[in-house]
């Protein structure tokens, strides 16, 4: 039986992104659906809070290998692999709304 909401998945989201850094992992987790579907919300947010104070804030992925940093990034899924080493052992993205 699925328990029912007071807020939507998004303010949801944005509530448990205000309360600290999240892994997409964590916030799928915490809010029980699927990692997929947590990327897909965070556009959307992302607009969302471009009409108020808060922001959201992203601390990039990084290789775990090599260190680089993908900063310039515009998605919000996991690389497959690090452009400067090839090796796949890539860091999670923390998100947070300030």
């Amino acid at each position: 039986m699925q328990k029912e909401r007071d807020h939507t998945i998004r303010q949801a989201m944005i509530d448990a992104l205000a309360e600290g850094p999240k892994t997409i992992r964590d916030l799928s987790q915490s809010l029980g659906i699927m990692e997929k579907d947590v990327t897909a919300h965070l556009p959307f947010i992302e607009k969302t809070l471009k009409h108020s104070s808060r922001r959201l804030h992203t601390e990039p992925f990084r290789c775990l290998n090599c260190g680089f940093v993908f900063k310039d990034r515009k998605k919000y899924t996991r690389p497959g692999r690090c452009p400067q080493c090839r090796r796949g052992r890539i860091d999670h993205a923390l998100f947070r709304v300030e």
